[in-house]
């Protein structure tokens, strides 16, 4: 190994500084080896460069224009002091990677790292995901461990630095191995994986499968483009109550209007329904009560149910509500929570039966009634959705091994793509506790900030149980890949599970901060290096690596979907259309010009 420098001052089992010459001095991030004298061995110990210093001990600071402009002169240079510091990363035993317990003694010669050296400590991992090569060492490649993925991974980096590239390298890596592997996809980044740059098949194609919902509205890819794409819906029937509650927004303090849907629920289960009939279901209910209260309508009225302005708060309204209805109706206020009676005369014993065997023996109770009216309005927000089908989520495809499963929810509202994370992680975690996996399930969350956010206020139906999966996840086989360009709007304890971290170019301070607080592994240095960085480089940290590093990622076989328009090219195409269309303007104006003086020649 060439000698590129010796070790001076003071020397600690951390870092060192280190001489060297401008003609061989190694680059910044350069890695380089030093011999480490243990009681009983010598050592070979992997450092990096952190910086580097010039200075000269004639030219120092305080002299002036004229004083050096003498000295130079006089001397015609001034031999340059060229120094560095490194990191010490450690030394390879095995496997794994150990800090050594001495340090290396100052006039040590300081060697450029051989490949083979960093090959062993980046790569040799078997059954590795090859996610690029060193940033200063094109030649040697990049592996990541793929157990590092039980401790969940982050992928962090502002719009533009290469992310959803990235993770795209990951995935088909991770696909080619048997991984299974489910995405939710708000930007259609991962879409046309099953193609190639050139519209060619990839080698995994016939294990990717996207799906979308049955929705009107035009995805910003077209089916055609993406090899074609399965209808993704659900069941309305298979929603429980506490389900169309969070979806809809109904806060538990609702509770009359929690009641009308439970005994509307609770009247439709064993039937395949809908939401219109179960809105429809509200609806009786509600004008059952109007009914009862106000009598017949008028032909073509609406009906209505009144408010008294003079009762205060809902409480005191429904206890009047059940207390005029009981009247109206001539029985106990309470007659709506008792069993039908059996001693009733043919036509009200038969109505009554009818209505028990449709709600489990029991007419809606009061509160329920007055509840009706109001939860109609939730319920007709959730008619209106596109996602209800009579197919529940494909739980089985979703889970079988080697299949990466997209999950396009592009131009969805976001009330409705964090309830279809809600319900895909809820069914797989309750799969996973009951039954129990096969194999491991890998769940991609793309713009993770809107999905699980931190901070006071802010509140996703997706929270609860993203959180579960980071903290007790690993232990039924489910684990998280998080993908965010803003760490610091992201709950801190879900980012804090996240033990291996991809970043990549991030200059925003307050995700610097998330960054420095959820992750123990990552230094001042490496920080300080974020904003550097280029576009598809990225600094690798935990478990998925034997030591923190920096590496330029590798060619992508898919297709990416999520790339940035090329404005300039968009503004040609506008400005030829434009051009385009005034030709075509201009030559039917002269055709029917022509045509108006042939037509004078001729009278």
């Amino acid at each position: 190994m060439d000698t590129v420098g010796y070790i001076v001052g003071e020397v600690s089992t951390s870092e060192f500084t280190f001489v060297t010459s401008r003609d061989f001095a190694p680059p910044r991030l350069e890695y380089i080896v030093v011999q480490v004298q243990e009681p009983n061995r010598k050592i070979d110990v992997l450092a990096q460069v952190t910086s580097l210093s010039v200075s000269s001990r004639l030219l120092g600071e305080s002299l002036g224009y004229t004083e050096v402009e003498a000295i130079l002169n006089r001397l015609k240079s001034s031999p340059p002091i060229v120094q560095g510091r490194a990191q010490v990363l450690g030394y390879l035993e095995g496997n794994a990677v150990r800090f050594p317990r001495h340090a290396a003694s100052p006039g040590t010669s300081v060697s450029m790292a051989p490949d083979d050296l960093l090959r062993k400590f980046f790569s040799g991992i078997e059954s590795g995901i090859e996610i690029g090569t060193l940033i200063n060492r094109p030649n040697v490649t990049v592996q990541l461990n793929p157990n590092g993925l039980r401790r969940h991974l982050a992928v962090i980096a502002q719009t533009g630095a290469g992310k959803s590239y990235t993770v795209g390298v990951i995935l088909e890596k991770l696909l080619q191995l048997g991984g299974t592997v489910v995405v939710f996809d708000p930007n259609s980044d991962y879409v046309l994986m099953r193609r190639d740059p050139k519209r060619n098949p990839t080698s995994f194609a016939n294990h990717v499968e996207v799906y979308r919902l049955p929705t009107t509205q035009a995805g910003r890819i077209p089916d055609e483009e993406i090899g074609g794409a399965k209808k993704f819906t659900m069941q309305f029937s298979k929603l429980e109550v506490d389900e169309l509650c969070q979806m809809t927004g109904i806060a538990p303090t609702s509770t009359n209007i929690r009641k009308a849907i439970q005994t509307v629920w609770d009247k439709l289960q064993g039937t395949d329904y809908t939401a219109k009939k179960f809105r429809e279901e509200l609806e009786d209910m509600a004008n059952g009560a109007d009914a009862m209260m106000q009598g017949p309508p008028a032909k073509g009225m609406p009906r209505a149910r009144p408010i008294n302005p003079a009762i205060g708060n809902e409480e005191d309204f429904d206890r009047a509500f059940g207390k005029k209805v009981a009247e109206k109706a001539n029985v106990d206020e309470n007659w709506f929570d008792q069993e039908v009676p059996k001693t009733l005369d043919h036509e009200t014993r038969e109505n009554g039966e009818n209505r028990e065997s449709k709600s489990n023996g029991k007419l809606p109770s009061m509160d329920a009634i007055s509840g009706a009216q109001k939860a109609l309005k939730y319920i007709e927000l959730l008619e209106r959705v596109d996602i209800w089908g009579y197919e529940d989520i494909p739980m089985r495809d979703l889970i079988r091994p080697m299949t990466l499963s997209v999950l396009d929810v592009a131009g969805v509202d976001q009330w409705i793509s964090e309830f279809i994370v809600a319900k895909v992680l809820n069914e797989t975690w309750g799969i996973a506790v009951n039954e129990g996996l096969p194999r491991p399930v890998f769940f991609v969350l793309e713009e993770a900030h809107n999905f699980v956010p931190g901070g006071t206020g802010m509140q996703s139906h997706s929270a609860a149980i993203i959180k579960r999966i980071a903290s007790e996840g690993r232990k039924f086989g489910l684990f998280m890949v998080l993908i965010t360009q803003r760490p610091y709007k992201v709950h801190p304890d879900t980012l804090s599970q996240c033990n291996s971290q991809i970043i990549m170019r991030l200059t925003n301070p307050q995700d610097q901060q998330a960054i420095r607080l959820s992750s123990e592994s990552i230094s001042e240095g490496l920080l300080g290096d974020l904003p550097g960085l280029n576009i598809g480089e990225a600094v690798i940290l935990g478990p998925l690596v034997r030591v923190p590093v920096m590496v330029k990622v590798g060619h992508r076989e898919s297709q990416e979907g999520g790339n940035d328009i090329d404005v300039v090219a968009a503004l040609e195409r506008a400005r030829s259309e434009v051009i385009t269309e005034r030709r075509e303007s201009k030559a039917k104006e002269e055709k029917k010009a022509r045509g108006r003086t042939e037509w004078k020649e001729a009278v």
